[in-house]
């Protein structure tokens, strides 16, 4: 479940929220209406984390195709884009 709360409600009810965000929910702070933070738990942390890392770098491949130089044909470039997109979880 997602909670929105204002930063002084947040404030005054810190324990509270970080216990939802431990049990599972997201919690959003909120200053003046715009969200100005995220409250998540310790596991939805590392999903988050996880997934960041197993995610291939579209840079990466960019580079690879300019270190290879007028060498690489066009289609090489996009199978190396192709099987970095086939990676992602």
């Amino acid at each position: 479940m997602i909670h929105r709360v204002g930063s002084f409600e947040a404030k005054t009810r810190l324990s509270e929220l970080l216990r939802l965000a431990e049990q599972g929910d997201e919690v959003v702070v909120l200053r003046r209406g715009e969200r100005v933070a995220v409250i998540v738990g310790p596991a939805r942390y590392d999903q988050m984390c996880r997934r960041h890392e197993s995610e291939p770098d579209w840079r990466r491949s960019a580079r690879e195709y300019l270190d290879r130089g007028p060498r690489l044909a066009s289609d090489e470039f996009e199978s190396i884009v192709h099987e970095a997109k086939e990676s992602r979880p």
